[in-house]
């Protein structure tokens, strides 16, 4: 998994979105020849507002805790589309994580203690994934008190 910037025109002018994508081979229907393409496991958001540094540290931590699935040649997009559709679910919390606004960085410790708390707080979030309709203030508090803030 990676972070994937992907850079959109608005008119004139450009905007570019961040998510978390995965690379697979597979080829589309009738075409013999595999090539390699992205699927978007989860999206950020606009660039100006994530945090792009704790965002790598994100993507690190989700590919740690998504869930595996045994898969042989040639069954990597459906595997990979299996976990997309269970880090989607938690999709809302990780836009609020790495969100400029909550500032979480700043209050994290450095690597490699960074990455255990990230990886605790998303395996968690995947174990017991809240409502859709959860609001960006009900995920804040959420956050602070796993955090203890």
């Amino acid at each position: 998994m990676y972070l994937r910037k992907n850079k959109v025109r608005c008119g004139d002018s450009r905007r570019t979105y961040l998510s978390i994508a995965h690379n697979v081979w597979w080829s589309s229907e009738g075409n013999k020849k595999a090539q390699s393409r992205p699927i978007v496991i989860a999206s950020f958001g606009v660039e100006d507002k994530v945090d792009i540094e704790l965002a790598r540290d994100v993507v690190v931590a989700v590919e740690n805790s998504a869930p595996r699935y045994p898969f042989r040649r040639g069954e990597g997009k459906a595997a990979t589309m299996r976990i997309a559709q269970e880090v989607r679910k938690i999709e809302p919390f990780l836009k609020v994580l790495v969100s400029r606004k909550l500032g979480l960085a700043q209050h994290l410790p450095p690597h490699p203690e960074r990455g255990a708390i990230l990886e605790a707080l998303i395996k968690a979030k995947l174990e017991n994934p809240e409502p859709h309709h959860a609001r960006e203030d009900e995920i804040l508090a959420s956050i602070r008190n796993r955090l203890g803030a």
